[in-house]
This record gives structure tokens, C-alpha cells and sequence, in this order.
């Protein structure tokens, strides 16, 4: 019988509150948990006393103090999707708020830039509705599909139906080997609304649904038979009550990451910690590539304790 080949497909969902995910139960998220592994964990930055970021790409500039023990950083987006791309926390990639200005990139590039250097014959792909990720190269050029929309001109809304829309055909007809996708609509409502208010609970479930079509995709592939793909779902931060994020509250600063290997069945066992550093080195491991110690991730593949 021939090796499987394996795929990773990653997919972030921006602004989720755990606590809304356990209450709110969307059933496909809630089916990879249960059959994967799952863990929560705290970001180690936060500034205390900061002003709410107000919308998802909202720069805002003021300097404030660091939690102690905390690396400088805001509970925003550019630092959350930052460390998720890279495996290393903002103290090195540099994004300490939206304005990615101090970004280091070209050090430490993104996981699928990694993945391709690595092992240059993989097939790439990245898809997102926040354009910052592609203006400011938290995802690098060298990726081979790249959608990107701009979902403050278009509304979250509406780019992440196109961008979902286009992810699932793509993982239909082409199943690239490692595929990033983000949907950014739950963190636009949060901002507007708060995580409590019935219209998040509608764009949780959306995108929810949205991350069933991609699986469904990947099941009904022609060559599934001889793939083992490994699904990893996570977010970047949470919000307060009244919507927002930049601060030290458990509820701006507790993440998950959940993974799941289609067809196996892992226990849902629930981790001690899974941290957003922990998502590149968990991809790039699936994919048979061993870290270099000269990259610096601060990250282990999460089934390592499983």
C-alpha cells in the first residue's frame, strides 16, 4: 500500500471568545474537537489600562504599560495573526499593534513559507479578508494561491463568503498540501456589537458552517483515499463584554487552538495549554518537516501531548 500523502489545512477565525464557542456549540467546530484535541491558553502580552481597539484594523497608537511578565504588546489582530504565522511572539516578530510597523518577517517568515523552503515541490495556499496580512507580508510572497480581499471595502461579510467560497473549491480541485484561510467576521460584529449579542452568535455559526463546507470539500476528493489531512482551527484574541480588545482581561487574552487528524479518531482530549506559536510548528511537523533550531519557534507541535 502507497504512503499517504499529508495535508494540513489551517483556518482562523478572528475575534472568538472560547466561552461563546463552548456556549454557543457550533456543530462542526464542536465535532473536531471531540474527535481531535483542543487546548486554551493565555496571550503573554496585553497593555494595561489600553484603549479598546475599536474596529478589527484600528491602529491605535498611544504607548502604554505592559502587563508585568507580559511581553509589550496590544491583544490585537497584527500581534495574534503575527504569532500564529510565524511561531514566534511579538518580542521577535516585531507587530506589537495593527500598525505592523515593526515587523520582522524576512527573520522570521510565515509557517507556509517555511513549509516551502523546506520542501520546495509543496503546494501552497493562503486566502484572507483582512489585506493587512498580505500589505505588511505576514504572509510571504513565495505562497503559491494567494486571494486576498479587502474586507473594509467589501464588509467582513461579504469578503469572507467570497474568500470561503473560493477556499472550498480550491480545496476541492486542487488540495494544496498546506492551506491558510481566515475569516474575519466575528471579530467585525464583536467590535460593533459584543460577543453576547445574537448577531455574533450567527457569524460564529457561519463561518462554522463555512469551515463544514471545506471538509466536506476535502472528503468528497478523488484521491481522499490516499491523503491524511490534519485540520487546525484557531483565533487570535478574544473581546470584552462590550466589544473590543487591546488590553490584560482574561476574556482579551485567552485563545485555543483545536486539531484534528479527518478520519481518526484522537479522543477530544483536552490539552493543558495550546498556544498560537504552537500552530506553525504543529503544521510544519504534520508536513514531515523538522524545525531548525536556527529559526527560534517558540512553539511545539501540539500533539506532542496527546
Amino acid at each position: 500500500m502507497s504512503e499517504l500523502r499529508n495535508k494540513v489545512l489551517v483556518v482562523g477565525m478572528d475575534g472568538l471568545r472560547f466561552d461563546r464557542v463552548l456556549a454557543v456549540r457550533p456543530p462542526v467546530l464542536t465535532s473536531l474537537m471531540a474527535s481531535g484535541v483542543y487546548g486554551t491558553s493565555r496571550l503573554p502580552y496585553g497593555e494595561r489600562e489600553a484603549p479598546r481597539t475599536e474596529s478589527p484594523g484600528e491602529v491605535v497608537p498611544e504607548p502604554h504599560e505592559a502587563a508585568p511578565g507580559t511581553i509589550r504588546a496590544r491583544t490585537d489582530s497584527g500581534p495574534g495573526w503575527s504569532s500564529i504565522a510565524t511561531g514566534v511572539w511579538p518580542d521577535k516578530h516585531g507587530v506589537v499593534d495593527n500598525g505592523f510597523s515593526g515587523q520582522q518577517f524576512t527573520k522570521y517568515p510565515d509557517f507556509l513559507t517555511r513549509a516551502l523552503h523546506a520542501r520546495p515541490g509543496l503546494t501552497t495556499a493562503a486566502l484572507f479578508s483582512w489585506a493587512a496580512l498580505d500589505e505588511h507580508g505576514a504572509f510571504g510572497r513565495d505562497i503559491g494561491t494567494r486571494v486576498v480581499l479587502d474586507g473594509f471595502a467589501m464588509t467582513f461579510a461579504a469578503a469572507d463568503r467570497e474568500i470561503a467560497a473560493r477556499a472550498e473549491r480550491l480545496l476541492a480541485d486542487a488540495g494544496p498540501d498546506l492551506t491558510f484561510v481566515y475569516l474575519g467576521d466575528t471579530d467585525e460584529v464583536a467590535h460593533d456589537l459584543g460577543p453576547h449579542a445574537p448577531e455574533y452568535t450567527a457569524a460564529l455559526l457561519l463561518q462554522d458552517a463555512d469551515l463544514g463546507r471545506f471538509l466536506d470539500a476535502v472528503r468528497a476528493r478523488p484521491g481522499f483515499a490516499g491523503e491524511r489531512w490534519t485540520v487546525l482551527v484557531t483565533t487570535d484574541h478574544g473581546h470584552v463584554d462590550e466589544g473590543g480588545h487591546g488590553g490584560t482581561s482574561d476574556e482579551e487574552r485567552t485563545v485555543f487552538v483545536a486539531a484534528a487528524r479527518l478520519g481518526e479518531d484522537l479522543g477530544g482530549a483536552e490539552l493543558p495549554e495550546a498556544r498560537l506559536v504552537d500552530v506553525a510548528p504543529t503544521a510544519l511537523a504534520e508536513l514531515g518537516v523538522e524545525p531548525d533550531p536556527a529559526w527560534g519557534l517558540e512553539g511545539r507541535s501540539i500533539f506532542i501531548t496527546c
